[in-house]
């Protein structure tokens, strides 16, 4: 199923899913958070959830240049970034708009295909 990201979602589910493969990757600089891929783009082999951060990766860089991006994603893949946002929720208080957002892309993320 094809789900539509726009930048901001995409950040936010970057987030969760590092969280919950590697926080190293996440790390605190000058302007804020960067994300450093050096380490996950080394490795020769990579789990399902590595996989998947580094097409969400490529994802925010083509955003970039776009307002939007759409991924294709299985509905295991769906499940495993729904679940990663919820996770995400409870550990961190985020503004009311961040926690509608989340909301709403775990919903659209949930949908049946």
């Amino acid at each position: 199923m094809r789900v539509e990201f726009n930048n901001d979602e995409l950040i936010l589910t970057l987030v969760s899913l590092i969280r919950a493969v590697d926080p190293k990757l996440l790390r605190h600089g000058p302007d804020g958070f960067t994300l450093d891929f050096g380490s996950l783009e080394a490795k020769e082999s990579h789990s399902a959830d590595e996989r998947l951060l580094l097409r969400l990766r490529g994802a925010l860089d083509s955003a970039s240049e776009q307002n939007s991006y759409g991924l294709e994603l299985s509905a295991v893949e769906r499940q495993r970034l729904a679940e990663t946002l919820e996770r995400l929720d409870r550990l961190q208080t985020w503004p009311e708009d961040v926690l509608a957002m989340s909301t709403g892309l775990q919903t659209r993320l949930l949908a049946g295909d």
